[in-house]
């Protein structure tokens, strides 16, 4: 059965039982939390490396708890947690990590957790616990009380746990915090386990209504359709086709230090049809104009095709262009374009000659062009 993810919030009380003091919450609701503080307040949704996307709050005082996650609930985040904030050092942090393998519970362990903690594999040391004696041995190796330990192999076996990471973990006094856990379980367990049911299971943000119109649409088709929101008021968009240019393409963006104006992924291929490049092509100028960013930049762009028919698909981009023509030249939108693959010659011609009758016209390059000019040529246009 697959594996599912336990809300932290109830991840933790399963390890601590009574000894956790976190309050769980949800849009509109304001918990009750003891004292003033400092907490520190996340969205629990099982998203991980919630530090460095800006999904976590220190030092928050008790009567901003709620204002904390005004952001997050923009972005479809509907489920919280508040802790009270640890005072430690950096070099407390320690990083373990317990899974379910054939020969037993695998251990991994660090003594320099956080989260960098996987740019140093390195430093990971490995046991297996198979019984008893093996616990003692991974307890004075690793400093984690014995007490702990056997709780983590109970859980494993009594809520069917089939993994569990904390990172960081730190102990005070010989006292276990664990400052973030996630948990995975057997799906079907939930009609066994005592510590947790289908309710605790993770709630994933909700989609951008434009993301669930490319997913329903993409149920439709043989090829591949996808979309993801990154940032809806972003200068950036793209209409990409092809998983390994799609992601150079973006990562030059990044490189070129326009990350954050990055406003969608995702990707066109796999031979669609017109009528259905039509269709994506105009979620995402939808999600385009919606933006309120002064000028905004289009590149459509991609690899060299093996079988997706530049013509064809071009056909759809211009029906759908055609559409929204005037308000994307009111919005300041450039279009710029780089694509090669069968029919590239005239899907390409008949391409420029539409954006520069439009007045949308950034650039146009073929398959003898570096795959970054379009995006390139898009940024020095935003930059301007």
């Amino acid at each position: 059965m697959p594996r599912v993810k336990l809300t932290e919030y109830q991840a933790k009380r399963i390890l601590l039982g009574d000894a956790y003091s976190g309050v769980s919450f949800s849009s509109g609701e304001t918990p009750t939390v003891s004292g003033d503080g400092p907490f520190v307040v996340k969205v629990d949704q099982g998203i991980k490396k919630r530090m460095k996307q800006g999904l976590l709050a220190l030092n928050v005082a008790g009567t901003d708890c709620v204002s904390a996650t005004n952001a997050w609930e923009g972005k479809g985040f509907a489920n919280f947690i508040v802790e009270p904030m640890l005072p430690h050092d950096a070099s407390e942090e320690r990083y373990v990590s317990f899974e379910r393998v054939r020969d037993g519970i695998r251990v991994l362990y660090a003594r320099e957790g956080g989260i960098e903690i996987e740019e140093h594999p390195d430093k990971v040391e490995t046991f297996l616990i198979r019984g008893a004696g093996d616990v003692s041995v991974v307890s004075t190796k690793t400093g984690i009380p014995h007490t702990f330990i056997e709780s983590v192999l109970s859980a494993f076996e009594k809520e069917y746990f089939a993994f569990l990471e904390i990172n960081p973990l730190v102990i005070q006094n010989g006292e276990i915090h664990l400052l973030d856990a996630a948990v995975l379980v057997d799906s079907s367990a939930q009609f066994f386990a005592n510590g947790w049911s289908a309710s605790d299971i993770v709630k994933q943000a909700k989609k951008h209504p434009r993301e669930a119109a490319v997913e329903a649409l993409a149920e439709t088709t043989p090829a591949s359709l996808k979309l993801n929101v990154i940032n809806p008021d972003g200068s950036l968009y793209f209409l990409l086709s092809g998983g390994g240019g799609s992601i150079v393409i973006a990562d030059e963006a990044e490189l070129l230090g326009m990350g954050k104006e990055i406003a969608n992924y995702g990707e066109y291929s796999g031979g669609p049809t017109r009528e259905e490049t039509y269709l994506y092509a105009k979620e995402v100028f939808a999600l385009m104009l919606a933006s309120s960013a002064p000028k905004k930049a289009l590149v459509i762009a991609g690899g060299v095709a093996n079988f997706t028919d530049v013509k064809t698909t071009f056909g759809g981009i211009i029906d759908a262009l055609t559409e929204y023509a005037d308000a994307l030249r009111a919005g300041n939108v450039r279009v710029y374009v780089r694509r090669g693959g069968p029919n590239e010659t005239e899907g390409l011609a008949r391409m420029g000659t539409f954006l520069e009758k439009e007045r949308l016209l950034g650039s146009v390059y073929g398959s003898d062009a570096v795959i970054t000019s379009a995006v390139d040529d898009a940024i020095t246009y935003l930059k301007s």
